[in-house]
């Protein structure tokens, strides 16, 4: 029941905002206005794009590697399904089925690698929280980020601070969740402590300055190569913006992209767009067809990949369920 009503909610977002996007455009205006792009741009941003998905599958895997040292082919694949599935599955739900489809995949526990994948999360969270704190220095007269903007950086802030609390204080963290789990029904008790333990283990991924440090650098490179390819869709339509500008637009996608909106961030997404653009005097059809093209050319194409690779992870043999399980460092709970 909860999980109708909160797609419903994804979907009721999605036309409220696509409806904020859409009021008020000449759709013929838009549709001339696509015939002025120019395709060799688009080509640019889309080869841009896909080239930040070696670096994730880089970062997670060195997220990943105490836990379990995987190759970069092993990581690749299932960032890209990935990927696919937060473009079709609402509210971001491709994370999950990410970490299961890798566990499956590599014969780790699923549970470890959704937990891997909160400590990626994180720090796309905080890149996020210095990205709008730029955007506020940069652009104090733009009200409209608002409460959304201090919320997402709020719930980013409080998470990246109990994932280090957790990494550099692990026996006494420990000691709490137990109390905590021994108010619980004992079976009750042993379903959640299992799974718990494994997310945990995969939250606990980075024990040093160096491997944070990494995994930073690989974070502000992905960042860079998105930003970079939905300036050269903006191009492409002959637009120029100051330097600010394009910042500005990447914030608000990034921004609209944590929304629980409906499959594929749409509404939020054209929204974010036409919202930015508008700053910098943009006529509201020319904002609505760059935003529909950003999101054909580039969620598009990793949509298209990310379902060609998970039609041949079909066709591959099933492991062997004779394989023995990774086995599980002996803690109560982390």
């Amino acid at each position: 029941m909860k999980s109708w009503l909160y797609k419903c909610a994804g979907i009721f977002i999605s036309v409220l905002f696509l409806y904020l996007a859409v009021r008020q455009v000449d759709l013929s205006e838009s549709a001339r206005v696509l015939s002025t792009v120019r395709p060799g741009w688009l080509v640019a941003a889309t080869l841009v794009y896909l080239s930040n998905f070696p670096f994730r599958a880089l970062r997670w895997r060195r997220i990943l590697w105490n836990h379990k040292a995987l190759s970069l082919k092993e990581i690749l694949v299932p960032v890209m399904v990935g990927h696919m599935a937060n473009n079709v599955l609402p509210a971001r739900s491709g994370e999950i089925y990410r970490g299961h489809f890798l566990g499956r995949r590599t014969q780790m526990s699923s549970s470890s690698a959704v937990g891997s994948i909160v400590v990626e999360r994180t720090f796309d969270g905080l890149m996020l929280v210095v990205v709008l704190l730029l955007v506020f220095l940069l652009f104090p007269q733009a009200h409209f980020l608002g409460g959304a903007a201090l919320l997402t950086g709020l719930v980013f802030l409080v998470l990246a601070a109990s994932i280090l609390f957790y990494s550099f204080a692990t026996e006494g963290a420990n000691r709490m969740i137990n109390k905590l789990l021994g108010l619980l029904p004992q079976k009750l008790k042993g379903f959640i402590a299992l799974r718990l333990r494994l997310l945990l283990q995969g939250m606990r991924a980075l024990s040093s300055a160096r491997e944070h440090l990494q995994v930073a650098s690989y974070t502000v490179l992905i960042w860079f190569l998105e930003a970079a390819a939905v300036a050269l869709v903006i191009t492409s339509f002959n637009v120029t913006l100051p330097l600010s500008g394009y910042f500005l637009v990447f914030a608000l996608i990034v921004l609209s992209t944590t929304l629980p909106s409906g499959p594929g961030y749409v509404g939020p997404y054209q929204y974010a767009f036409v919202l930015a653009l508008g700053f910098f005097a943009v006529s509201r059809e020319m904002a609505l067809t760059i935003s529909v093209a950003a999101h054909l050319i580039l969620l598009g194409s990793i949509t298209v990949i990310g379902l060609v690779l998970l039609w041949r992870e079909q066709l591959r043999p099933k492991p062997s369920t004779s394989r023995a399980k990774p086995e599980l460092r002996k803690e109560r709970v982390g």
